[in-house]
């Protein structure tokens, strides 16, 4: 009678963590749902790829994508707006933010709504113009790859960058086009997430990232350009595994 009562315990506390489980899996697979629709609509809004050019205009050859983006619309919706991340290897298209602090936007998407899939925000000391030598960008590593999530198979060698090594920042008045150069798997804690206080720091730093990079870049670095630091996390939950990608500023072009 006593192991009955045990094996019926024993069920009811499995069925109990099955139920859990399959609640909290519904509703982490409900809030990426919502954070999915919020950014698709804000590209269908916000966003628009148009390469017409009327017959009697005199055709430019642009070094970026001709994205046309409401930046009003945008900035009226979120003042913490700072720009349009377009990477079109993997896929990634999405406004930045930058928070008052870099814990809000984790779980908060543009418009302010509160999901798992967050917002893309740059770091919260940063220059809000992108002027710093190296501005670091994060992103949730998301399961169905949005967000930061496709960075996974940059990683893992299933995505290539190689036919198109760059990605964009697009504000009210430039475009700044960065070419990747190295990316790789680090730590949170690591020295990767530093800022540079000399020429001689930068050299150092880039030089590391290229050697130790699963990519091998020809960019030329010489020249010293600021760098975009794309961040994302890599493994399981609640590691202190990180992705990260760098970028280098090879052109500004003005609209």
């Amino acid at each position: 009678m006593k192991n009955k009562k045990v094996e019926n315990i024993i069920t009811a506390i499995l069925a109990a963590a099955v139920l859990i489980t399959g609640g909290m899996s519904l509703y982490s697979y409900l809030s990426e749902q919502k954070a999915k629709n919020e950014y698709d609509a804000i590209r269908q809004e916000a966003v628009v790829e148009d390469p017409r050019v009327e017959e009697t205009e005199e055709v430019q050859v642009k070094n970026y994508p001709d994205l046309q983006i409401d930046f009003a619309n945008l900035k009226k919706t979120n003042p913490d707006f700072r720009g349009w991340l377009y990477f079109p290897a993997l896929d990634i298209s999405y406004p930045v933010v930058q928070g008052e602090d870099n814990n809000y936007y984790l779980k908060h998407s543009f418009e302010g709504e509160s999901v798992n899939a967050g917002c893309i925000f740059m770091d919260c000391e940063a220059s809000a113009d992108w002027s710093d030598r190296n501005t670091f960008v994060f992103g949730h590593n998301m399961r169905d790859e949005s967000m930061f999530g496709s960075f996974k198979n940059l990683l893992k060698g299933t995505v290539s960058c190689k036919e198109d090594p760059y990605f964009y920042i697009y504000t009210e008045d430039k475009v700044y086009i960065y070419e990747i150069f190295a990316y790789y798997e680090t730590r949170s804690t690591s020295d990767r997430f530093a800022t540079f206080t000399s020429d001689a720091s930068y050299d150092d730093y880039v030089q590391w990232a290229t050697e130790h990079s699963l990519y091998a870049s020809d960019v030329d670095l010489s020249a010293r350009g600021n760098i975009v630091s794309l961040s994302t996390c890599y493994g399981s939950a609640g590691t202190k595994r990180r992705a990260l990608l760098h970028g280098v500023l090879t052109e500004t072009a003005t609209y």
